[in-house]
């Protein structure tokens, strides 16, 4: 992989709450392709509900004291989520799997701490960036070939940031503000996509 294990080690290694706001920030710069998906496909509530998800998911991290219930979070977002039985998926459909899954990575790292959650977050949104190129051009290419592109060179450079700034950072509402700026991207997403937010 482009990133290779070393990065996805030091991921690995972060507390919890690090790993959810790692995913949460890469579903938030996502939240664009889900978006478009969910109009193309009209998932009525989809995007009201990837919204409130993320939404909820900032005021669990800025308030300490929450008493969210992140697996009724969960729970309340899986209909908007790409059916597991549908069998020939669209590159919109992967797009939006990848925006899903970064989003509930973010849950998971609080509610089952397995320790991977932050690299599962950081595969879908290198992937979708990848997916992208690949679809533009038809045709595949190498790790090394892919590392050359800007597009994946920018990619790999905010999830380096990112990582960076939750490594030395402390958990609160100042670090969420700095994240949230981040994660908006100026309104665009991984892969270059603009969605007015809902």
């Amino acid at each position: 992989m482009i990133f290779g294990e070393k990065f996805y080690d030091m991921l690995g290694k972060m507390s919890p709450w690090r790993q959810s706001l790692f995913a949460l920030v890469l579903a938030q710069r996502q939240y664009p392709n889900y978006a478009l998906w969910a109009e193309v496909e009209n998932i009525s509530g989809g995007i009201h509900a990837f919204n409130k998800t993320l939404d909820t998911l900032w005021e669990f991290h800025t308030d300490k004291f929450n008493t969210i219930d992140l697996e009724k979070v969960l729970d309340e977002f899986e209909p908007y989520m790409l059916d597991d039985e549908k069998n020939d998926l669209s590159v919109g459909d992967l797009f939006s799997l990848d925006a899903t899954l970064s989003l509930s990575a973010a849950i998971i790292a609080i509610i089952l701490h397995e320790g991977e959650e932050a690299e599962m977050a950081s595969r879908a949104s290198l992937s979708g960036v990848v997916r992208k190129i690949e679809q533009e051009s038809d045709r595949e290419y190498s790790d090394e070939e892919l590392r050359e592109m800007q597009s994946v060179d920018d990619e790999v450079n905010f999830q380096v940031s990112l990582y960076e700034l939750l490594e030395k950072s402390s958990r609160g509402e100042e670090l969420v503000k700095k994240l949230k700026v981040l994660a908006f991207n100026n309104g665009l997403s991984n892969i270059g996509i603009a969605v007015e937010k809902d």
